[in-house]
């Protein structure tokens, strides 16, 4: 019997099936990752109805304005205002209908908010005027079983409570001002306004000091929620004279970053750049900021100042033909580009073109680090580790690299470009145990074997452990 015509068969199957395999996988890397699940609960109490609960008149606006930056940041919004109790259990109820599949769940309160024998309440709009602390706490929300609620060790979660008001009740034995510290629930990450026991302030603004101060930072590109709570805790502080500083408490396993999923208009930001360049004092404070700050967040701080060029979210893939978005895209990059030749490279005679170069290099670098990709020292040397930071920022974007040395076109490509591109894990490299001279190896005579013994014990040292990837998740500390 002949086993060709099988052997035959056998191989065209093999094709076949490899061939099918290699396809799916060429449409797997063509696509780009699907963004994950962030929902954000977002609460504001203002219009207190006990005559021992004053009126707040930012709570409410504090809460409208953050739910417009975390709907621009890709959170699935939920907002509420002048809560009753019954309207805190049934906003939770739909909240956790929507549980499922989240990575992570933020949860913001601005308004009256207590402590009591240590543990802390948030008050509904129709919190009675209590004679004593069983009226006050019989519909009031519990802190402790909010966070319990929606905290998980598989999802991180951000509690912001901008709630640090005066105890309705004075001071006593078991009533307080402020807010009391808390058990912090497994991945969760917690703000308070103000520094246990003290009380913060509604603001004579629009908005209350912390949340203006954190309105200012949530969607500055690339900063991790620990160092956007170190610009908050800083600006709070500037902005109420030291009298209010910020808090937070964190067991968060990883960073987090508001604006991994960040989108923003390429026509808006063209249009930042240019008003910006346009105007003497503004290119000056945006040279200022460049030496700190990438490209973007320059450009973003700046234009804060300048109303005219506010940056907005990107409209809906329906609301403009895809050819209209095209055209305007490429629009803005030849503006950006036009803009950059002098700003980045720089026209000054006393410049080398080798000056020039490292310094056209070290904004990319920065603006590789800025969508994740790139992960070593910004200095302007153009190496295999920028060239692998750029490639991996076009396996990300599932673009086609049209270029590999620095040059003014690929800047204004990575400029116009938002979000946390690059998210590779953390990894923890395996200690390897150490190795120990046998005592039963034989000694060996003279300076030579002295020398041995040495290097030997150096050997067997253990290794040093990895670094602590946790450090700077945790700011205020514990208190």
């Amino acid at each position: 019997m002949s086993y060709r015509p099988l052997l035959r068969i056998a191989a065209v199957l093999l094709i076949s099936l490899f061939g099918s395999l290699g396809a799916q996988a060429a449409v797997g890397e063509g696509q780009s990752p699907q963004p994950s699940k962030r929902l954000a609960i977002v609460i504001g109490n203002s219009d207190y109805r006990s005559a021992h609960l004053p009126h707040l008149a930012n709570a409410a606006n504090d809460a409208a304005r953050l739910s417009e930056s975390l709907k621009r940041l890709k959170f699935d919004v939920l907002t509420a205002t002048n809560l009753s109790s019954d309207g805190f259990t049934k906003l939770f109820e739909q909240a956790e209908g929507k549980l499922a599949g989240a990575s992570a769940v933020l949860i913001f309160y601005a308004g009256h908010g207590v402590q009591l024998g240590g543990e802390n309440y948030l008050l509904p709009v129709d919190t009675p005027s209590a004679e004593n602390l069983q009226e006050l706490i019989a519909g009031a929300v519990k802190l402790n079983d909010v966070i319990s609620r929606f905290a998980s060790r598989e999802r991180q979660t951000f509690v912001f409570l901008d709630a640090c008001r005066n105890n309705p009740m004075g001071k006593g034995p078991s009533a307080m001002d402020g807010l009391a510290q808390i058990e912090v629930g497994e991945n969760t990450f917690i703000a308070f306004a103000t520094q246990p026991g003290n009380v913060a302030v509604d603001g004579s603004g629009d908005n209350s000091p912390f949340t203006t101060a954190l309105l200012k930072n949530v969607e500055i590109p690339g900063l991790s929620i620990s160092d956007m709570m170190i610009r908050v805790r800083n600006e709070t502080e500037a902005i109420t004279i030291g009298r209010q500083v910020p808090w937070d408490q964190s067991n968060l396993r990883e960073q987090f970053y508001f604006t991994e999923q960040q989108v923003l208009d390429p026509a808006q930001l063209s249009a930042s750049l240019s008003r910006i360049l346009a105007d003497p004092a503004a290119k000056e404070r945006l040279k200022v900021e460049l030496a700190s700050n990438d490209l973007q967040t320059a450009v973003l701080i700046v234009g804060q100042t300048l109303r005219s060029v506010e940056v907005s979210p990107l409209p809906d893939a329906a609301a403009k033909p895809a050819g209209t978005q095209v055209a305007s895209l490429e629009g803005a990059r030849q503006s950006i580009v036009s803009g950059l030749e002098a700003l980045i490279v720089g026209t000054s005679a006393t410049e080398t073109d080798s000056q020039k170069a490292t310094d056209l290099a070290r904004s990319i670098q920065t603006e590789l680090r800025r969508l994740g990709c790139y992960r070593m020292t910004v200095d302007g040397s153009w190496g295999k580790g920028s060239v692998r930071a750029l490639a991996n920022y076009y396996k990300n974007t599932a673009r086609t690299a049209s270029a590999t040395e620095p040059t003014v076109e690929l800047l204004s490509d990575l400029f116009l470009h938002s979000g946390r591109v690059c998210k590779d894990p953390v990894v923890v490299r395996k200690i390897k145990p150490a190795k120990v001279a046998s005592e039963a190896a034989p000694a060996r005579k003279g300076a030579g074997n002295r020398k041995a013994a040495r290097s030997q014990q150096q050997s067997s040292r253990p290794v040093a452990p990895p670094p602590d990837i946790s450090g700077g998740i945790g700011i205020g500390g514990v208190f």
